[in-house]
């Protein structure tokens, strides 16, 4: 039988936007669904009681009941293994096999989801920002990183954090024409959430790389690339799968960037070498 939570993420897709906000908020808190009846998550999720039993009936269950059992059962095993994949004694290869698995589904799915046009907005943002700011936490920090690097590199002023009073204060020190682009697979941290009620405030341009397009993250954002969390819940690489997918949007934007400004972006990476050389002429 496959992982109730599998099931809804690779069956997302097809659903309604409605049943999509479904799949979102149990792929989310799936512990906390389990208390729910079926009126309670239906006003948690603002959708008819009809809704939620007609989207189990989309997943080929037998009800709302259903449902609660296969959560129960997805999070039971999560709990008995570490690695609800790997079998004890497995190979290399047999290993690698499995996260190749999961990392092509991740990359196939992020990108048959991501709205193109929303891309190409973002990336003319990025261009005629003075700055662009970069926020992200633990393992999102990671992606912030690697924007800024490149955005540096290709000649974007660019600034990360992921320290939430350094994000305020160079956001306030900034300019309200900077674009802040926040990382967050959940969408829901308490830091995301202050960091968009600074931009409001300030007036600046938001995007936000989310694996959770209904949260209230998503919500406050301007511009939403989706992102993908196969398997978070239940199956540990399903962090791996994230993160991946998380570094795969980010260069998809970045390589749009280039391909767009191209003359700009090489005429900036030979001024950069060119810099780099005399320095270390003068260095020998």
């Amino acid at each position: 039988m496959e992982n109730i939570l599998v099931l809804i993420q690779h069956n997302k897709e097809a659903l309604s936007k409605k049943e999509q906000g479904l799949c979102d908020y149990i792929l989310a808190q799936p512990a906390k669904v389990m208390q729910f009846s079926v009126q309670s998550l239906a006003q948690e999720c603002h959708v008819s009681a009809a809704t939620v039993v007609r989207f189990c009936r989309r997943l080929g269950l037998n009800g709302y009941s259903d449902l609660k059992l296969r959560l129960s059962a997805a999070l039971q095993e999560a709990q008995a293994q570490e690695y609800a994949e790997i079998e004890p004694g497995e190979s290399a290869a047999q290993v690698s096999a499995k996260l190749q698995l999961h990392f092509d589904n991740a990359l196939k799915i992020t990108a048959k989801q991501l709205d193109d046009q929303t891309v190409e907005q973002v990336v003319t943002l990025i261009h005629r920002a003075p700055k662009v700011q970069l926020f992200g936490l633990v393992s999102s920090y990671l992606v912030a990183q690697d924007i800024y690097q490149k955005l540096s590199r290709i000649g974007v002023m660019a600034q990360v954090n992921n320290d939430l009073h350094l994000a305020v204060t160079s956001l306030a020190a900034g300019s309200d024409e900077d674009l802040l682009v926040l990382i967050s697979t959940s969408g829901e941290t308490k830091e995301i959430l202050a960091l968009f009620a600074a931009a409001h405030k300030k007036q600046v341009t938001t995007v936000l790389l989310t694996a959770t397009p209904h949260s209230r993250g998503a919500g406050l954002a301007d511009y939403v690339l989706e992102t993908q969390k196969i398997g978070e819940s239940p199956i540990r690489p399903g962090a791996s799968t994230s993160l991946m997918s998380e570094f795969f949007v980010a260069d998809i934007l970045l390589f749009t960037y280039v391909a767009r400004y191209h003359s700009e972006v090489v005429a900036n990476l030979r001024e950069s070498r060119r810099l780099v050389e005399e320095w270390n002429q003068e260095a020998q």
